[in-house]
């Protein structure tokens, strides 16, 4: 099964057992306990710190005319949950994860996906270099990038959401931290904007600044406002 997704992403492993840990969600390891089992999840803290370089050294011999804030922002958009979870979709990740029975029934969220493929991209690099996980990394971040940058998708939501709350209904957006799970390396947060006593949007991401991001996000999505 492995030889599978070695096909689809062109890279043949030295040592199979690290892309097996890349695939071990922690559901499995709860659900069939056993000596010796691990979960992705100290790969996918590597994959995340590999991705930020990676994505950061591209941006900033791509384009020399973007600010550092702007580096910043579209950096961001590249990296988010979303994002990696679109690129696990083009691999067909969630076909070769190992995951309990109820992440099998929902096939794998979206968080899950995306923290996979970081976990795939951390052992790509253990087992064959930084070089090689950066040339299975770019082909995904170059076209999505330059779409970003030449849309100018980068914006500020919460900047926009914030512009046009007040210009279409006289209200200045809030934000409220609604729960905040995971070990403290891998945390999630989840944070709604409020427009006065009324939910706008909902959003989740590693820190509060992100998910913040995304919940003015889904509010502008939500109103038709991008």
């Amino acid at each position: 099964m492995h030889e599978q997704l070695e096909e689809i992403i062109g890279i043949k492993f030295q040592d199979e057992q690290l892309l097996k840990l890349a695939l071990t969600h922690r559901s499995y390891i709860y659900e069939t306990p056993g000596v010796g089992q691990s979960s992705n999840e100290r790969l996918e803290f590597l994959g995340d710190s590999i991705l930020a370089l990676i994505s950061a050294d591209f941006l900033y011999r791509t384009f020399p005319e973007l600010s550092e804030g702007e580096l910043t922002d579209v950096r961001a958009v590249l990296v988010r949950t979303e994002t990696l979870a679109n690129f696990a979709r083009e691999i067909n990740l969630g076909a070769f994860l190992l995951m309990g029975k109820g992440e099998q029934h929902s096939g794998g969220g979206q968080r899950v996906q995306a923290s996979a493929f970081e976990a795939v991209l951390g052992a790509i690099y253990l087992d064959q270099g930084l070089e090689v996980a950066r040339q299975f990394l770019l082909p995904r971040l170059d076209p999505l990038a330059h779409t970003i940058v030449t849309k100018r998708l980068f914006k500020d939501n919460k900047s926009l959401f914030q512009e046009l709350a007040q210009a279409h209904e006289g209200i200045t957006p809030s934000y409220r931290l609604v729960s905040q799970e995971g070990p403290s390396h891998n945390r999630e947060f989840t944070v709604e904007v409020m427009l006065g006593d009324r939910v706008a949007g909902r959003g989740q991401g590693r820190n509060k600044q992100t998910a913040e991001q995304e919940a003015a996000r889904g509010a502008l999505v939500s109103r038709g406002w991008i």
